[in-house]
């Protein structure tokens, strides 16, 4: 699989609603590729379809929790009876709580961790079982963050209610030390798969704009002097699944302007 042809490749998304995720959605069917995308809400699924004019023959959309292992199996077989397989991962579903950690309750400090981890774990789980079983090659990529390897700069918040808590940065550091584990420990059990995760800096939303000083002050204390284009984090992503990436496995590819440089 080159990068620029997804042909006869089939992705399994998780968190296809959102601006990562519909992008990786479109950067997939625009290589010819098809989707298993899931998400715990769908109920604007249908808008986004025709926004993005998705081929509907080349995609299929389950309302997944991810935290619930019985949900995630049910999903993937779902698409195996759609698709008569699954040859790649991409596991972008994360979620953040925004409030101070001295606010910080018990249950949204359970739910990150649910999410980000486990029910990450839960899907990778039942892909490389899957490869096992049917001798299949494939290769996941998780979408961790450079808040996995730093912490967040405190100044650049000053007019932005999201700030990145320290939860968030935990959970993605535990998702580049799972990348790492079943980089190895797969292959050990004997799943011919390649692990990999993308740690993008911040990213332009134009849904969801953080204030202009937020934008300002990120940009100044990033090396390349401004967010990312989305655009900017597909790409590696892809590179990742293609077959140019066939003898990298383990790695976290960081995608942050230079941020972690510091």
């Amino acid at each position: 699989m080159k990068n620029d042809d997804m042909t006869g490749q089939v992705v399994m998304i998780s968190g296809v609603t959102g601006q990562i995720g519909q992008s990786l959605v479109s950067a997939v069917l625009e290589r010819d590729g098809q989707v298993l995308g899931i998400d715990i809400c769908m109920k604007n699924i249908d808008k986004i379809i025709d926004s993005k004019k998705w081929n509907h023959e080349r995609i299929h959309m389950v309302e997944v929790d991810i935290t619930k292992r019985a949900e995630v199996s049910d999903a993937f077989s779902s698409g195996l009876k759609k698709f008569g397989k699954i040859t790649a991962q991409l596991n972008n579903a994360g979620i953040s709580t925004f409030a101070s950690w001295r606010d910080r309750t018990e249950e949204d400090f359970d739910k990150v961790m649910d999410v980000n981890l486990k029910g990450t774990f839960n899907c990778m789980k039942f892909f490389m079982e899957y490869l096992i079983k049917e001798k299949n090659n494939g290769s996941i990529v998780n979408i961790a963050s450079h808040y996995g390897l730093i912490s967040p700069d405190p100044r650049i918040y000053t007019d932005c209610a999201r700030r990145s808590p320290e939860i968030y940065g935990a959970t993605k550091a535990g998702l580049i030390q799972m990348t790492k584990y079943f980089s190895v420990n797969g292959i050990a059990d004997g799943a011919n798969v390649r692990v990999n995760a993308v740690a993008p800096g911040g990213v332009k939303n134009p849904w969801d704009p953080q204030g202009p000083d937020f934008q300002r002050l990120y940009s100044e204390r990033c090396p390349m002097g401004r967010m990312a284009e989305i655009e900017e984090i597909i790409g590696p992503v892809l590179f990742l699944l293609s077959d140019e990436a066939s003898y990298i496995n383990g790695h976290t590819l960081v995608v942050d302007g230079g941020m972690t440089a510091w």
